[in-house]
This record gives C-alpha cells, sequence and structure tokens, in this order.
C-alpha cells in the first residue's frame, strides 16, 4: 500500500523516510519535531499529502504560519490559515488538505504524548489533548514573540545531552502563550457568536463522535435537548446542508480513512462502520462518491 503521504502525519513515518537526526530545517526524534520552515527542503514532495484525501494525526501540531495560504477541513469544518495565523490541532484530528498555495511556508512543532507525560496535570496541555485550538495573531507583536518561542526551543533541543525538562518546559510555555492569543481572540468574537451558531457548532462536535454508530437526527437532537424538526432547520440554516448531509460526510471521511490506510478487507471496514454487510456498504460508497471502493484505494498509485 502507497504511505510516503503519510509521512507528514506521524512521526514514525517520518522517521522510516529520513531517519533521525537533524539538518537546518528540521529536527526529529522520535518523539519530537520541529519543522522551521517547509521552504528548500529537498524531500519536501513527500511530505506533502494528496489533496482531498482524509488523514487522522498520530501526534498533534502546532504550526505557525508565515507565508501563502492552507485552506483545510478539519473535523468536518473547512478553515482557512494565512500569514500570522497559529493552529493546534489535538492527536486524533481529521483533516483533508483542500488548498496549498505554492508561495505556502510554516513553522511546526510536534510531539508524542509521552513527551510530556509529567505535564499532563496541566489543564492547559489536558484540553490541547481533548481537542481543538484556534488562534490568529493580529499584530506584529505577538507574531514576533511567538517566532522568539520557536527560536529558542530550536536552539535548545541541540543541547547535549537532550535537555528534556527544559524542552518540556519550553512547550508548555509556548502553550501558555497560545492560549494567551486565543483567549484574545475569543474575546473579540464571543459577543457575534449566536444560539444558533453554537448549537451547530455542538452538533458537529457529536457527529464527528458518533456518526460511526448513530445516523437517526433522533439521537443528535436528543443529545441537544431539541426535537429532530427544529434541529434539521437549525442545521439547514446554519450550513445551507441537512443533519444526513453532515452524517453522511463522516461516514465517508471515516470509510475513506480506512480503505487508503489500512489493509483491512470490505466486509471489515463494513462492519466497522456499522453496515449491515459489504454489498450495502460498497452501493452506499459509490452513491456517495462516484466511484467504487477498489477505484477508490487504487486513486493517485
Amino acid at each position: 500500500m502507497k504511505s510516503n503521504h503519510l509521512l507528514l502525519l506521524a512521526l514514525k513515518k517520518v522517521r522510516e523516510h529520513v531517519g533521525e537526526g537533524t539538518n537546518t530545517s528540521r529536527f526529529l526524534t522520535s518523539e519530537l519535531e520541529l519543522l522551521r520552515s517547509i521552504q528548500g527542503i529537498a524531500d519536501v514532495i513527500h511530505f506533502i499529502p494528496i489533496e482531498g484525501q482524509p488523514y487522522r494525526l498520530t501526534e498533534g501540531r502546532v504550526v505557525f504560519f508565515r507565508a501563502g495560504t492552507l485552506r483545510l477541513r478539519i473535523n468536518l469544518r473547512e478553515v482557512e490559515f494565512k500569514e500570522s495565523d497559529l493552529l493546534a490541532v489535538s492527536p486524533g484530528t481529521v483533516f483533508e488538505f483542500l488548498y496549498i498555495s505554492s508561495d505556502l511556508d510554516l513553522a511546526m512543532l510536534a510531539f508524542s504524548n509521552s513527551l510530556m507525560e509529567n505535564w499532563q496535570k496541566e489543564d492547559l496541555l489536558q484540553t490541547y489533548l481533548q481537542g481543538i485550538v484556534f488562534a490568529s495573531i493580529f499584530n506584529s507583536e505577538g507574531r514576533q514573540r511567538m517566532e522568539q518561542l520557536f527560536a529558542l526551543l530550536w536552539e535548545v533541543v541541540h543541547d547535549r545531552p537532550f535537555p528534556r525538562a527544559s524542552v518540556q518546559s519550553l512547550i508548555s510555555l509556548y502553550f501558555h502563550q497560545l492560549d494567551f492569543v486565543r483567549k484574545r481572540s475569543q474575546s473579540t468574537e464571543r459577543q457575534q457568536h449566536t444560539r444558533q451558531e453554537d448549537i451547530f457548532n455542538r452538533f458537529l462536535e457529536l457527529v464527528n463522535k458518533y456518526a460511526v454508530r448513530e445516523r437517526s437526527i433522533a439521537f443528535y437532537a436528543d443529545w441537544l435537548f431539541l426535537t429532530p424538526r427544529y434541529l434539521s432547520t437549525l442545521v439547514r440554516q446554519a450550513s445551507g446542508r441537512t443533519v444526513m448531509d453532515w452524517v453522511n460526510e463522516a461516514v465517508m471521511q471515516e470509510a475513506k480513512l480506512m480503505l487508503r490506510h489500512t489493509d483491512k478487507l470490505v466486509y471489515q471496514i463494513a462492519d466497522e462502520l456499522n453496515f449491515p454487510n459489504a454489498s450495502f456498504f460498497s452501493k452506499y460508497f459509490r452513491r456517495m462518491a462516484g466511484m467504487t471502493l477498489n477505484d477508490y484505494r487504487r486513486k493517485d498509485e
């Protein structure tokens, strides 16, 4: 099975391809990766995933965008990032690359949960491990500070022996600064959020979590203490799509992940996705994707 397109998403895969160590742009161990820039990396082509193909992160990422534009679908929601934006995503996040500009440049921090195991009691890190945090830096001062913290972390990881405690402290500091930026951003946005938007956001969280097992409107309406009719109306008004459109997209996302990133047989995937049999799943997939299961598995090979 083709695997080079997965290299960006798991430290293990990166290490299998380039080995541990450092160069002018990348520092890599089994628990930590720092990427100073994607500009000028000779093997960058191996780190560009297929656009439109979902991926699930093994480790989380903190990404600071220096130039260009990147548009992603993250847990079903489309988000665009540009210069000075900052993104933190937790392990287990599912996303797709929708658009990558030719001038994209970014810095990235990735680390395994085990690296920060002594810091797990920090509320901020718990939040990171359990969900998604978005933040935008609105001024040059904020951008400069994040650049300085990243540069300091880059210097410290090269000390010998590896200064684990110092690295943990700097990562913790980085997250506290990120939280400061996030809260400042939220304080300006909170007044603009309506009850409809809050319910829709909660609905998407539920769909991402339960769609593989639960596909009835009543299930999500009960969770949100709404009638099925009201939920259907609210979701359509908020997104222009139906409840079942979102549920089907979440199911298809999981199906694509298993088809492209595992060697499981069709009947095994059908069973895990709660379809009555492989034939029903095959027909469902063809109707939703416009191609057969085998054609999708062979796509881009």
